[in-house]
């Protein structure tokens, strides 16, 4: 019986926490921009921009409707939202994080992107 009890208590312990509320409605500021690949991309729009605004954030092959946002410090937030692409909607989420002092912005949604620079 003690075995059982130990096993159930591991258990939940190994239970992964509830992700955070989200308590914004839109994208924090730091986040929003135009990000790409270089500050060469900036002008035409690479073909690995991402676009990001209080309500929406726009990849090239997909676009997030946002419907809440959960900060995680001053760098990084959930974003989660309706997706829309070409073939699919769904309901999703994925993670904004700032780096090199919030001229980077990586993605990630599963996989993490390589780091877009934000575009002047």
């Amino acid at each position: 019986m003690r075995a059982l009890g130990a096993l159930a208590l591991l258990m939940v312990a190994a239970c992964d926490e509830a992700p955070p509320v989200a308590t914004l409605s839109e994208v924090p500021v730091q986040f929003v921009g135009q990000w790409e690949e270089s500050v060469a991309d900036c002008a035409a729009g690479g073909a690995w921009s991402v676009i990001v605004a209080p309500t929406q954030v726009k990849f090239p092959d997909s676009t997030i409707t946002v419907t809440g946002v959960a900060p995680d410090g001053a760098n990084a937030a959930r974003v989660d939202g309706k997706f829309a692409s070409a073939d699919a909607e769904w309901n999703g989420a994925v993670r904004l994080e700032l780096g090199a002092g919030g001229a980077e912005l990586s993605v990630v949604n599963g996989s993490q992107l390589a780091p877009r620079v934000k575009c002047p």
